[in-house]
């Protein structure tokens, strides 16, 4: 047995596009700010740990003595 099935789409309704969500600028604006807190955050903790880690370096070497003017 052969059945002709026809795959129309009813004229009825028209098609439809699911979305999650439909974006609204607030969001957007929202996710932007919070993304570049973060990014700042970690840039200047970053920063921060390289400053720290190479002032502490530079007080922990032996310092030259100071060269006397010995004028003759």
């Amino acid at each position: 047995m052969t059945h002709d099935l026809e795959t129309s789409i009813p004229m009825d309704r028209p098609p439809v596009e699911l979305v999650e969500e439909i974006p609204s600028p607030e969001a957007a604006a929202r996710k932007a700010f919070v993304a570049g807190a973060v990014s700042a955050g970690v840039v200047c903790a970053v920063i921060g740990t390289v400053v720290g880690f190479v002032l502490g370096v530079q007080s922990s070497l032996p310092r030259r003595p100071a060269q006397e003017d010995r004028s003759p």
